[in-house]
């Protein structure tokens, strides 16, 4: 598809957004790749919360296959108790840091209760509004085809997130 500026009126300089971020011949200088580049997308849980989740997992299961077994040759109780019963204590604090953890992060995400994209559903339509979304290099404008007035790139995301939460699907 040939994309016309509606800036500039041409379509030698048109590009998509990303084929413009992942073009070598052309590379954009870094504060436009930085002002386009997508959004990450949001994350429900903690990467070290899912950790410690696993490794209480693991230490949980460690703990069922010791349940069983003599803890060595000492007569102490504590011992024995402390040898069948360690990784059930070490997999509880693994767990309490992990839930510590994403309940910071919750709470972190709860603050930014006003931003957008909140869900993934939401990033998708971001997504899909910033691909089918063209940069013009002479003008420094991003436009959607036949669809919008060239935008300066300073304004690129409150604008893509402004037609994403419309829920127009452009290109269909």
């Amino acid at each position: 598809m040939i994309a016309t500026c509606p800036t500039c009126a041409t379509a030698d300089e048109a590009v998509a957004v990303p084929e413009a971020l992942s073009d070598t011949d052309r590379p954009l200088d870094p504060p436009t790749r930085e002002l386009l580049e997508m959004l990450p997308e949001p994350r429900r849980t903690s990467g070290g919360a899912v950790t410690l989740f696993v490794l209480a997992g693991i230490c949980g299961v460690r703990g069922l296959f010791g349940l069983g077994s003599y803890g060595g040759r000492s007569p102490d109780p504590w011992y024995q108790f402390g040898y069948q019963f360690g990784p059930f204590v070490f997999a509880a604090v693994l767990l309490s840091i992990g839930l510590v953890l994403q309940s910071n992060h919750r709470e972190k995400h709860r603050h930014t209760a006003g931003r957008w994209p909140q869900t993934y559903e939401q990033w998708q339509q971001l997504r899909e509004v910033w691909r089918a979304t063209w940069l013009c290099r002479r003008c420094q404008v991003a436009f959607l085809p036949a669809a919008s007035p060239g935008i300066p790139l300073a304004q690129f995301w409150p604008w893509t997130v402004a037609v994403a939460r419309r829920g127009e699907r452009p290109g269909r």
